[in-house]
């Protein structure tokens, strides 16, 4: 690693052009950030953006069209101040191409590590982890923040607010449209209307999210076997623990466990 330069006055290569986040990020840059960001980009092996950084690559318009993610408090303005993105608000980052965006700056740690192993592969990556001491390396995929407590935040101003503690402690029970209306004294059409309108998601897809998070503990934390995690989250099987989990993570239990568990 070479002293620090200012970026106007580097003409070097560049293989990874990355955007740091901070307060400065998310501010209006000069027009000679935003011209030298694009011309630069053209010729680099790749884009990453690690936290709020997603704010500047997004204003230089090298996010346009993109599948792009940032720290969950700033998810909201990211979407209306650029239509123009695919926002996302879970993944801990998203790899779009040669651009890469993460969430929080821890995440950006996740990135390097996976860059790592994109360059020189998994025992490289392994050790510098190792190094590091960091036990985990997290995929992608893998949530920024409890989906349940970030959902009870965006509908605690509405008749739904106390749907998702509710949903919480009765996984193993029916959870049809019906059921879930009784319990917020809705009817089941008027229910399923604010539901889609609240959660942006359908109720069954909802409670399979719900259910999938409550199984991440077990799986973190117990060394119960699959199938009794299944009855405990309120899956019919086994098999469809399996199918749920790679619907909504993209990455499957056994997987899952292998990386987080305890």
């Amino acid at each position: 690693m070479g002293p620090a330069t200012y970026y106007a006055d580097y003409t070097g290569p560049i293989d990874t052009l990355i955007a740091v986040g901070g307060e400065g990020s998310m501010m209006a840059p000069s027009t000679a950030v935003l011209q030298w960001l694009r011309k630069r980009s053209a010729r680099v092996n790749r884009i990453a953006s690690v936290c709020t950084g997603a704010f500047l690559l997004a204003a230089a318009g090298l996010l346009d069209g993109r599948r792009v993610t940032t720290h969950w408090r700033h998810v909201d303005e990211l979407i209306d101040k650029y239509k123009q993105l695919r926002v996302e608000r879970d993944p801990i980052y998203i790899r779009d191409g040669k651009v890469y965006t993460t969430a929080g700056t821890s995440a950006g740690i996740d990135l390097a590590l996976a860059l790592i192993e994109e360059d020189h592969g998994h025992a490289v990556a392994a050790a510098v982890a190792r190094e590091m001491v960091l036990f985990l390396r997290r995929p992608g995929n893998q949530s920024q923040y409890s989906t349940l407590l970030a959902q009870q935040a965006d509908v605690s101003g509405t008749r739904l607010r106390d749907l998702p503690a509710w949903v919480s402690t009765r996984l193993t029970q029916k959870l049809g449209v019906t059921d879930l209306a009784r319990a917020v004294g809705m009817t089941p059409r008027t229910f399923a209307r604010q539901f889609e309108m609240q959660f942006r998601t359908s109720p069954a897809r909802w409670v399979q999210s719900v259910r999938v998070e409550a199984a991440r503990q077990y799986l973190e934390s117990r060394e119960l076997p699959l199938k009794k995690v299944a009855q405990l989250t309120g899956f019919r099987d086994e098999q469809a623990l399996r199918r749920a989990f790679l619907q909504t993570l993209s990455i499957s239990a056994k997987e899952y466990r292998e990386r987080f568990g305890g």
